[in-house]
C-alpha cells in the first residue's frame, strides 16, 4: 500500500467515523465533548506536571489508534479497544500518583481537582469502552 492509498482510505475511514459518531444518540456526543474538554485542559498544565504530559499524549495517540483499528476493522464499537488498551495503563499512572501530589498552594489545589476529574472521566469511559468492546465480541460485529 502506497502512502497515497493509505491517506485516501484513513480518510475515508475518518468520514465513516463522523458518520457513525452523528448517529450516536446524544448523551454519548454530549459525553465525548466533557471527554474531549477534561483531557484537553491537560494542555494547561502540560509544561509543568507529568501526569498532564501522559494525559495530553495518550489522548492524541489513543485518537490516532482508534482510527487505524476501525481502518482495519470497521467502524463501530469494536475499535474502541485502542481506548482500553492505552487508557487503562494511564488510569493506573494517574490512580498511583493522584495520593503522592503536593497540594500546599492553590496552583496545586487546582491541579489536583483537574487530575481528579481527568482520572474520573477515564475510569468512566474505560467502563464504557470494555462494554463497546465486549459487546463487538459478543455479537461479532464491528
Amino acid at each position: 500500500m502506497t502512502a497515497s492509498n493509505f491517506l485516501e482510505r484513513y480518510r475515508e475511514t475518518s468520514d465513516r467515523i463522523d458518520a457513525y459518531v452523528a448517529g450516536l444518540p446524544l448523551w454519548v456526543n454530549v459525553w465525548r465533548a466533557w471527554m474531549f474538554l477534561v483531557f484537553a485542559a491537560a494542555i494547561v498544565f502540560v509544561l509543568r506536571r507529568r501526569e498532564a504530559r501522559w494525559v495530553a499524549l495518550t489522548m492524541v495517540v489513543s485518537i490516532v489508534a482508534y482510527d487505524l483499528v476501525a481502518m482495519a476493522t470497521g467502524v463501530g464499537r469494536f475499535p474502541s479497544i485502542a481506548f482500553v488498551v492505552l487508557w487503562t495503563p494511564l488510569a493506573v499512572f494517574l490512580a498511583r500518583r493522584r495520593p503522592h501530589l503536593p497540594v500546599e498552594r492553590t496552583s496545586d489545589r487546582v491541579y489536583a481537582r483537574w487530575l481528579d476529574a481527568a482520572l474520573a472521566t477515564l475510569v468512566v469511559s474505560l467502563a464504557f469502552d470494555v462494554y463497546n468492546v465486549a459487546y463487538s465480541v459478543v455479537r461479532g460485529v464491528p
